[in-house]
């Protein structure tokens, strides 16, 4: 299909603005471009950008993916939220624009000094 070329420069101005993919489909719809157009450029940029920025994962490092508000189980894609290096212990936010990202990295650092605290002094 033919994406108008006035959509993809609204699309890559909204975006440059650090509006996420959702915010930036409802507001090009509401602008009135075409929803087939509008779904199939902000597919097509979801999957780029998953592509361009993957977590960078090894043998020492644990992935965490969260459930965010709004999403159904069954209709998401996997993704890595937080990514925690297994022998130093220091968290990586993928997601830091997310609130529940910086909640659930609170409680993992809290789990993580209790785990380093009780082997201290008790091994």
């Amino acid at each position: 299909m033919d994406i108008d070329y006035n959509l993809i420069q609204r699309a890559q101005m909204l975006l440059t603005l650090d509006h996420p993919l959702t915010q930036v489909r409802d507001i090009l719809l509401r602008e009135g471009y075409p929803q087939d157009q509008v779904v199939e450029l902000m597919d097509a940029t979801e999957e780029v950008l998953n592509y361009l920025v993957p977590p960078q994962y090894d043998e020492h490092k644990i992935g965490i993916d969260i459930l965010h508000p709004g999403e159904k189980a069954e209709d998401r894609k996997p993704t890595v939220d937080i990514l925690i290096d297994k022998r130093s212990g220091k968290l990586e936010l993928i997601t830091p624009h997310l609130p529940e990202t910086w909640r659930v990295a609170n409680e993992v650092r809290k789990a993580i000094k209790r785990q380093r605290y009780s082997m201290k002094y008790f091994h």
